[in-house]
């Protein structure tokens, strides 16, 4: 009998060892943490590697994608844009506020806006990466991006691959882009607008990459702003050799009128046309689509 008590109090005591070691062993893997700083400049702490993001805006998404790590949640908004839609296939789609979708699908990062007002719900949720959203240099959000999920190496072989890309394109329609100017125009609630450097639409395509130039009106209203919103009578002003034309599918009104009729570019047949649904951000994915469909289409002008 006493044989019989000490062998089951061995195997107590050996059982209790087992289940404190699994413990400890759940406990290093929830610790594998580390900082990260945002750029509010507030330093926070997120996994390692996370493997259930969720991602609440759509710029950040085709950097991720890229990167290996496709999100299980994002922004529903990529309903509305086919380069990302495809991407994201069997992500959950998720509406800005849907705290409730959120917590059901156990993320295990967020990343957000630092604009977004749900932040603090968010952070009840899991670790919340927030980008500031008036920043967008593609450059430097693959970067982080890339940092976020221990995949710096790659990001930045995307991005030399990327840049001598666009090295090898600029030396190859330099007839069609050496010290020529370009316009982005699109038609919004606010009109007819023009855009910056950074702002997707091929805007870091021609100007960044092509070191094509804007005409100096808009150069210095979108010296400090991202856009500049203009009138059908004021477009020869603000537009020079060739203009992209972002459009949702159909061209816009204001390109029926004479004033748009008459500018240099639609004369000489330097318009380029790139479907909004497809190439609206810019994030790795929409860029490498932006391109293709701008040099197609330069290569294809006299």
């Amino acid at each position: 009998m006493k044989k019989l008590l000490i062998i089951i109090t061995v195997l107590l005591l050996f059982t209790a060892a087992c289940g404190n070691n699994d413990s400890k062993s759940e406990d290093s893997s929830s610790e594998e943490t580390k900082n990260f700083k945002q750029d509010n400049g507030k330093t926070i702490k997120i996994p390692k590697n996370p493997e259930r993001i969720v991602v609440l805006h759509p710029t950040y998404i085709g950097a991720l994608v890229e990167l290996g790590h496709k999100p299980v949640g994002v922004i529903d908004f990529v309903k509305q844009n086919k380069t990302l839609k495809d991407a994201t296939k069997g992500a959950k789609m998720l509406g800005q506020e849907d705290i409730e979708s959120i917590t059901k699908i156990r993320p295990d990062l967020i990343i957000t806006t630092k604009e977004d007002k749900n932040k603090k719900k968010l952070q009840k949720i899991a670790p919340t990466v927030q980008i500031d959203a008036m920043k967008s240099d593609y450059k430097q959000t693959t970067k982080e991006l890339g940092e976020i999920v221990n995949e710096e190496d790659k990001a930045n072989k995307w991005l030399s691959n990327w840049k001598k890309q666009l090295k090898k394109d600029k030396k190859e329609i330099s007839d069609k882009v050496s010290g020529k100017t370009i316009s982005v125009l699109q038609s919004t609630p606010k009109g007819i607008s023009a855009f910056g450097k950074n702002y997707g639409r091929g805007t870091e395509i021609v100007y960044g990459g092509y070191g094509m130039d804007q005409p100096n009106k808009l150069k210095e209203e979108t010296k400090d702003a991202y856009m500049a919103n203009i009138s059908e009578e004021k477009l020869n002003e603000y537009t020079g050799d060739y203009i992209i034309l972002a459009t949702t599918g159909k061209d816009p009104e204001f390109t029926k009128t004479k004033n748009w009729q008459n500018l240099k570019a639609v004369k000489e047949g330097h318009v380029i046309r790139l479907d909004m649904n497809d190439t609206q951000y810019n994030d790795p994915l929409s860029l490498e689509k932006q391109r293709n469909q701008i040099l197609k289409q330069l290569k294809e002008m006299d």
